[in-house]
């Protein structure tokens, strides 16, 4: 046997590797299956390390323009009552007057089914001067200064941590050859 053109009739055979055929057909690089793999996984278990907790969207979050968000620690345990009577000394009669249409209390340790996430009071206002008002000064609580932020922004930020996530996911199911699912 020598090395050079094969004899005439001679068999060729291609030494790809079934996974690596299967890499090729997902439009993946073709390091090695495992490679890729480790690389998929490690990449997923650093973002559950980053952010162990991350809220599920089961469409895009529609905006709320006019509702602002404090949030607040748990250890906190703050009422409904409190948060009016901070906005009723930023706003006499703020209800009254229907500057502030509602008041809602989330537990995002709830929502996300974990622990040490911040609670959210989500505060509904009915014009944008309140809202620009409210932005600029907070909410005095117990003698604490809570800022307040658009509700719209917190919910974009978590939105697109869950997309990153079943980016993540999807491409981690993928490469162990299995079909996402429709949470994906």
């Amino acid at each position: 046997m020598y090395l050079g053109f094969p004899s005439p009739g001679a068999l060729l055979v291609d030494r790809e590797n079934p996974e690596e055929t299967q890499a090729r057909s997902l439009g993946r690089p073709v390091k090695s299956s495992k490679q890729y793999l480790h690389q998929v996984i490690a990449e997923y278990e650093a973002l559950d390390r980053e952010l162990p907790c991350i809220r599920k969207f089961p469409m895009p979050p529609a905006a709320q323009p006019l509702c602002l968000c404090m949030e607040t620690l748990p250890e906190e345990d703050l009422t409904h009552v409190e948060v009016l009577e901070a906005l009723e000394a930023e706003f006499p009669g703020a209800m009254e007057s229907g500057r502030v249409s509602s008041i809602r209390f989330e537990n995002m340790n709830v929502i996300c089914g974990t622990a040490g996430r911040r609670d959210r009071w989500l505060i509904m206002v009915t014009d944008f001067q309140t809202r620009s008002r409210l932005l600029r000064s907070g909410l005095r609580l117990r003698g604490n200064l809570h800022p307040l932020v658009r509700h719209d922004e917190l919910l974009l930020s978590d939105y697109r941590l869950h997309l990153r996530r079943a980016l993540v996911r999807r491409r981690m199911l993928e490469a162990l050859g299995a079909e996402p699912t429709e949470e994906d």
